[in-house]
């Protein structure tokens, strides 16, 4: 299954109990790719230095965390799990590049990490919209 993917946001829903993902995260542009996955019938998947790839109807509760480097190898073994679980065989990651926002690139390292070891085809899609 070839998956889109775009990364968590700051911004959250602050409701108690879980919500799905697609309605904790405030972010048009998650908004945005999800639309685009079903326009192109891919399947979707936001990641979370949290949880890891979320489907975005799977219910997540509030939380705070931002990804750091120190975290990458734990949450590249995650990934790799949650990859071969779901059988997930491309990944598209819609993503800011790392020059314009630094605190990307443990999410694209720990990514690049996941894909290696699952030999899973992974892209980085440049976007220029947050």
């Amino acid at each position: 299954m070839t998956v889109f993917c775009t990364y968590c946001s700051a911004e959250k829903e602050t409701s108690t109990g879980p919500l799905p993902a697609l309605e904790r995260y405030r972010s048009d542009r998650i908004r945005r790719i999800h639309q685009a996955a079903q326009s192109a019938g891919c399947g979707f998947r936001i990641l979370s230095g949290e949880y890891g790839l979320i489907d975005g109807q799977a219910p997540i509760p509030w939380y705070d965390h931002l990804l750091v480097a120190d975290e990458v190898p734990a949450q590249a073994a995650l990934l790799a799990g949650q990859l071969r679980q779901a059988r997930i065989s491309q990944l598209l990651f819609f993503t800011l590049p790392v020059s314009v926002d630094e605190k990307l690139a443990p999410y694209h390292e720990a990514l690049r990490r996941a894909c290696r070891e699952t030999a899973t085809p992974l892209s980085f899609v440049e976007i220029d919209f947050a």
